[in-house]
């Protein structure tokens, strides 16, 4: 690939005053398409995609943009296709015909997927991910991305996800890589009538992550949760770009940040509810809630509501505050280090978003993760 691609990543889409420095991030001469080691779980056997799925896939748009599609081409590797249990039409139709179009959340599915990514010094490495779940299934998908502890590269993965009508999709993604890693971690998804998805994402380990995850919420009453939890030290740098964007009527979408910045840390959080002409009766709201426990670290927030329709309801906030002095003095009054005190507050916040995955192997994972980097000093 010779001296790499320079891409614009994680655009705003409306753009800002540009002394900001904050409508996009530039990144240089990026190379990918090294090997790297997948392990499955609960993929039975390869998905063949028809030109047809891949044609649907592909025009699915990403938070971090049409740039990564550059990239994606680069390194030219096959992606790894994910589908729910299949029935025939005529199953679905007498099983749960009369219930498709209430919205009424039965499922005929609770399949579980997880692909772990294992990633080696030195290495940099693309992968496409894409996610069918079939009208009226459930299916959660796990992602883990490891490394060595102190192991370096680049790690660029990209996850295009459909939702069917009246279907659900959990989607759990865990950033565990060493302390040389870059991360790219782009997403986008469409979710038809009735359609949910949830995505829960921890960003714990590697050097810089670009998190971006654009989702258009096409389908009457079709829904979206996300939650992202991230742990800044050591001059980890953060930059990330949500986007929820409602086309149909009665949709909702829902995205909560919570993270934790000290030393050096960098974090700029991009969060936008787009509502286009027709969302008639649409909600969209979005938050963040950031702890910063110590002077240098730094905290950027872009809260961004965009309105093409006047029947919606939209809601943003951010929340930025310090350790409370009167917190820490009681805990030390009570036997406790400060350094302790600190490592407790900053578990119970990751814990927060941690036990929303609901999956108790992912949940273990982060736990002992968590463990290992900040300890559980009393």
């Amino acid at each position: 690939m010779g001296l790499g691609l320079n891409l614009k990543v994680n655009r705003l889409p409306a753009r800002t005053w540009n002394w900001l420095d904050m409508n996009e991030a530039s990144l240089k001469q990026i190379e990918a398409g090294d090997e790297h080691t997948v392990i499955t779980e609960g993929i039975a056997k390869e998905v063949t995609g028809t030109e047809a799925w891949q044609k649907e896939f592909s025009a699915i748009a990403t938070g971090m943009g049409a740039d990564m599609d550059r990239l994606a081409r680069e390194a030219n590797v096959s992606p790894i296709r994910i589908q729910s249990a299949a029935q025939s039409a005529a199953q679905s139709e007498s099983q749960y015909g009369s219930q498709y179009g209430s919205g009424s959340g039965a499922f005929q599915d609770n399949r579980r997927a997880a692909l772990h990514f294992v990633f080696g010094d030195g290495k940099k490495s693309f992968q496409p991910v894409e996610i069918l779940v079939r009208e009226g299934e459930m299916l959660t998908v796990v992602m883990d991305f490891t490394s060595a502890p102190e192991a370096g590269g680049l790690a660029a993965v990209q996850t295009r996800f459909r939702v069917q009508a009246n279907a659900r999709l959990r989607l759990i993604q865990m950033q565990l890589l060493g302390s040389g890693y870059t991360m790219l971690n782009d997403m986008g998804g469409r979710c038809d009538t009735g359609a949910s998805a949830e995505v829960i994402q921890m960003f714990l380990g590697g050097d810089k992550t670009y998190a971006g995850c654009r989702t258009d919420l096409s389908g009457r009453e079709s829904s979206l949760n996300v939650d992202v939890g991230y742990l800044g030290r050591d001059g980890q740098h953060f930059d990330m770009n949500y986007v929820a964007d409602h086309w149909g009527e009665k949709s909702k979408s829902r995205t909560r940040a919570k993270g934790v910045l000290s030393d050096r840390a960098f974090k700029l959080f991009r969060g936008t509810i787009d509502f286009k002409a027709g969302s008639v009766g649409a909600e969209g709201e979005e938050t963040e809630d950031v702890l910063l426990m110590g002077e240098d670290a730094v905290n950027q927030t872009i809260p961004l509501i965009l309105c093409g329709e006047e029947d919606v309801q939209g809601s943003h906030g951010a929340t930025i505050g310090r350790l409370d002095d009167e917190l820490l003095f009681y805990l030390c009054s009570r036997g406790m280090s400060r350094q302790a005190a600190n490592k407790m507050i900053t578990r119970a916040r990751l814990d927060a978003v941690c036990r929303r995955m609901e999956d108790g192997p992912a949940t273990q994972m982060v736990q002992d993760y968590l463990e290992e980097v900040i300890g559980n000093e009393s």
